[in-house]
């Protein structure tokens, strides 16, 4: 058996796994510029059938999750596949690994003690002992070559003969037999490693239409626009283009193509990964040991211990399958239904749903692996205005070329980029730039900037925030409402033949909002719009004003009085009760800061004659009280004591002073009224 009657095995067993099955021919593919695909199979099928879908590896989670079998007729078999990781699975269980299908040698060795039968120059029956590879001259001074010397073990002894001679030979057990033809078969079903063969049963009687669905991720379908500008007018005819990729391996022929436009929820899950659930190891119980105590009478030989018997689970895993096995009280499922005919026209008919656009082709389209197409979706004219847009974080002194486009269709358009062109006046068209186009929806309008105007010059001089602060009191309670004011000045300097119609964008800022009384302001989610109308030759002047209103509530009886005073003091309200009450708490506060100082020196005072004691006290137990200089140290802390006296009152005095003067500012800002 050589390696080359080893190959014809596996052609054999090729043919034998692909008799019997059909294919159902891909029918309708629906791309999603989500990064997803819905591929339609469908045909007919007679009787009990099976069909196989060849599909790639990465994508049999996502068949596994979403494949849908249409059957009215009918009912709904199973489906299976190989496992994820089927070469390991398939040698589990034999008595030989993968390298032994190297050669016919190594698969002689690795079945020694099988038995064979072998036919050639020597005709014998036995098992196989060994295959030994061995060099042998060739006549002629030739050279060498290498062959292989088979021993088998027969009835009669060791019989040998050389493998490459033997022109037939056949493994006399039936098991070993079974074995590697499952095995031939199973590399057949698997040769293609990153590719998948899903055979889906049909149950029922007769001829009838049945179709597979299912969604897996592809590449995202890209948006392209074609725009021609006239010279003069208000439409403009739109071309929108979809740049489509075929890369699942199989061709699309005389397909319905259907682009969807949207941002559906898209989930993935290793549905195709074996998981095993963790379970807790618990302890074998063996009960408890018993040593019996040697009999010193007699000592015996103790009986041999029987040994223990386990049992074994085997887990064998080939093949795995996804059964959907019809229950007896269920309905089958609905028909496979084509989509409804489309318009007569060369771009696809669009649809709006409540959560996505579709286009629809008229007419069938074909597209082979591996390559890319355009196909329209939409052409048809359009409002378009051509407009200036300042936008002064992307070009500060100039405005860029503009159109403005409203979208008065039956369906929104997708994003994508616009490549511009403009019809001059000998009618020739030529391109003036690209833009982007974002998601336009019907009765909606967009703007698209292709160009910088180089004709216009704009300088813009932000003059900063102003603020004003007035206030509301009553009752001690103060109402602060600060009102800043931003203002921005521009100077539009046009060409000397041409007007422009400028569209400035200012950036949002949380709070802040146009001044009252501006125009015609326009509002995106991060920007304002206003437009500067300046003649041709000139320099025209623009102001844009936006404002801020703060509001804070202050309990001013809870402040000391000097905050008091700096809350109302940078009031602007123009009221003399507010003048009024300024004054009054700037006394009151000049006042408080003089006594609080005169405390101060106090405070400082009874510190110094406190610690002078402790030294006139250290002395005068030194010396005695009855000495002539106890005598003086004894007047001395007298002295101490009565100013000690004198500070304190004087003290509670200034204290009694500047509570009084805090309840006077507290009865002056509750009668503050504005």
């Amino acid at each position: 058996m050589t390696r080359s009657a080893l190959g014809a095995a596996i052609l054999a067993a090729a043919s034998a796994c692909s008799a019997g099955a059909a294919e159902l021919p891909l029918k309708q593919v629906v791309l999603s510029n989500s990064g997803l695909a819905q591929f339609t199979h469908a045909g007919p099928v007679t009787g009990d059938s099976v069909i196989e879908l060849v599909v790639r590896l990465d994508q049999v989670d996502d068949i596994l999750k979403s494949l849908t079998v249409f059957d009215r007729a009918g009912a709904v078999g199973t489906v299976s596949l190989p496992g994820k990781t089927p070469l390991p699975e398939l040698f589990r269980d034999l008595p030989f690994g993968p390298e032994a299908l190297n050669s016919s040698p190594d698969l002689l060795n690795a079945l020694t003690g099988s038995e064979i039968e072998i036919a050639g120059p020597v005709n014998a029956r036995g098992r196989v002992f060994r295959v030994v590879r061995e060099q042998v001259s060739l006549p002629n001074n030739g050279g060498t070559t290498t062959r292989h010397r088979l021993t088998l073990m027969t009835p009669s002894g060791l019989t040998q003969a050389i493998l490459e001679e033997v022109t037939e030979l056949r493994f006399s057990d039936p098991q070993t037999r079974q074995q590697i033809e499952r095995l031939l078969a199973g590399l057949i079903e698997n040769r293609a490693k990153e590719r998948r063969t899903l055979s889906v049963g049909f149950l029922g009687a007769g001829k009838r239409d049945v179709a597979i669905s299912y969604v897996v991720g592809a590449p995202v379908w890209k948006t392209a626009y074609r725009v021609v500008l006239p010279k003069d007018g208000k439409t403009a005819r739109l071309q929108g283009w979809a740049v489509v990729e075929n890369l699942t391996g199989g061709d699309w022929k005389d397909v319905d193509l259907t682009l969807v436009s949207g941002n559906p929820v898209a989930l993935r899950q290793p549905l195709y990964t074996a998981l095993f659930a963790n379970r807790p190891e618990v302890p074998v119980s063996t009960g408890t040991r018993v040593v019996p105590r040697k009999d010193d009478v007699q000592e015996r030989d103790s009986p041999p211990a029987e040994a223990a018997r386990a049992e074994r689970l085997a887990v064998a895993s080939r093949t795995r399958q996804l059964a959907i096995t019809p229950g007896s009280a269920a309905a089958p499922l609905a028909a496979f239904t084509p989509p409804p005919a489309a318009k007569a026209a060369n771009a696809a008919a669009a649809e709006e749903a409540s959560t996505q656009l579709l286009y629809r082709f008229p007419a069938r389209l074909s597209l082979a692996t591996g390559h890319t197409m355009m196909v329209p979706f939409a052409d048809r004219e359009l409002p378009v205005t051509r407009v200036w847009l300042y936008q002064p974080d992307v070009v500060p002194n100039r405005p860029l070329a503009a159109m403005r486009i409203r979208n008065d269709g039956d369906s929104a358009l997708p994003a994508g980029l616009v490549t511009a062109y403009e019809v001059t006046g000998d009618g020739r068209t030529n391109f003036v730039g690209d833009a982007q186009l974002p998601l336009l929806p019907r009765d909606a309008s967009r703007l698209a900037t292709f160009a910088v105007d180089t004709k216009t010059a704009i300088r813009r001089d932000d003059k900063g925030v102003v603020r004003s602060t007035l206030g509301k009191a009553l009752n001690g309670t103060l109402t602060v409402q600060t009102r800043s004011r931003r203002t921005i000045d521009y100077e539009v300097t046009t060409p000397p033949d041409e007007d422009r119609e400028i569209v400035v964008e200012e950036a949002r800022i949380a709070g802040w909002v146009p001044a009252s009384g501006s125009p015609g302001i326009e509002e995106t989610p991060t920007r304002y719009r206003h437009t500067i109308s300046a003649r041709k030759g000139t320099t025209t002047k623009a102001s844009f004003v936006t404002e801020r209103l703060d509001s804070e509530r202050i309990v001013l009886t809870e402040l000391d009085t000097s905050d008091m005073l700096v809350r109302i003091r940078g009031l602007e309200n123009d009221s003399p009760a507010l003048k009024e009450t300024v004054a009054r708490l700037a006394s009151l506060v000049e006042e408080m800061n003089r006594a609080k100082a005169q405390r101060s020196e106090l405070d400082g005072e009874r510190e110094k004659i406190t610690s002078d004691q402790e030294r006139v006290r250290s002395n005068l137990q030194a010396v005695g009280q009855g000495s002539d200089l106890g005598r003086r140290y004894l007047a001395t802390l007298k002295t101490q004591e009565d100013r000690l006296a004198e500070i304190e009152k004087r003290d509670a005095a200034l204290q009694k002073e500047i509570d009084g003067k805090v309840k006077a500012a507290e009865d002056a800002v509750r009668q503050l009224t504005l």
